[in-house]
C-alpha cells in the first residue's frame, strides 16, 4: 500500500483535529445573557458581555452608559470609567439605540446645513439679502427632519410590568441581529 499513512501520523492528525474543535468550542461555553423583553409581545433585546448598554437608575438618579462587563444573577457590572455594580431592582430605564434613524438624521442635518451655507455664500456674492424665504424653504425642512429623526433614534423602556429584565444561563444568537 503505497498511499497508506502510518498509524502514528494518522493518530496525530486526529488529535490535532479534536484539540482544534475543543479550542473553538470554548467560545461557545455557556455564558450569561441579559434579556430585555416586552410582556405579551415579541419584542426582545439580548445583551451579552462587551455589548454597549445604557440605563438610568433609581438611587441615585443617574444615566449610565458603557459596556457590560459581567452579568450575574443579582446584578450587572457596567464598565464606564470605573466598573460599577448595579442591582437589577435599581434599574429604572434601559435605552435602546437604533442606528438608521440616527444616521438619517445626521445626513439630513448635514445636507440642510450645507445647503444653507451654499445659499448664504451665493447671496453674499450677489450682494443680496442674506436670509430670504427661499433659504428657509430649502434648508429648514431638512434640518427639522434631522432633529426629529435623531430624537426618535433612542427608545426608552421603563422596567416594570411591561418590560422585564431576565438573566439567561446560555448564549443567545438571535437570527435578526441584536
Amino acid at each position: 500500500m503505497p498511499f497508506a499513512v502510518p498509524f502514528k501520523i494518522h493518530l496525530l492528525k486526529i488529535l490535532i483535529f479534536w484539540s482544534f474543535i475543543l479550542l473553538l468550542s470554548t467560545e461557545a461555553l455557556p455564558q450569561k445573557t441579559l434579556l430585555l423583553e416586552k410582556v405579551g409581545a415579541r419584542r426582545k433585546f439580548f445583551f451579552k458581555a462587551e455589548d454597549k448598554f445604557m440605563l438610568r437608575t433609581y438611587k441615585p438618579d443617574t444615566l449610565l452608559r458603557g459596556r457590560l462587563w459581567d452579568i450575574a444573577d443579582n446584578d450587572i457590572i457596567l464598565q464606564t470609567y470605573i466598573p460599577l455594580t448595579i442591582q437589577y431592582p435599581n434599574i429604572k430605564y434601559v435605552y435602546q439605540n437604533y442606528t438608521f434613524p440616527l444616521k438619517f438624521g445626521v445626513y439630513c442635518m448635514a445636507f440642510g446645513g450645507v445647503t444653507a451655507i451654499a445659499i448664504t455664500i451665493n447671496h453674499l456674492l450677489n450682494n443680496e439679502q442674506v436670509f430670504t424665504p427661499d433659504m428657509a424653504y430649502l434648508c429648514l425642512p431638512f434640518i427639522g427632519a434631522g432633529i426629529i429623526s435623531i430624537s426618535l433614534s433612542r427608545e426608552r423602556m421603563k422596567i416594570g410590568p411591561r418590560w422585564k429584565l431576565k438573566v439567561l444561563d446560555m448564549p443567545v444568537f438571535p437570527l435578526y441581529g441584536k
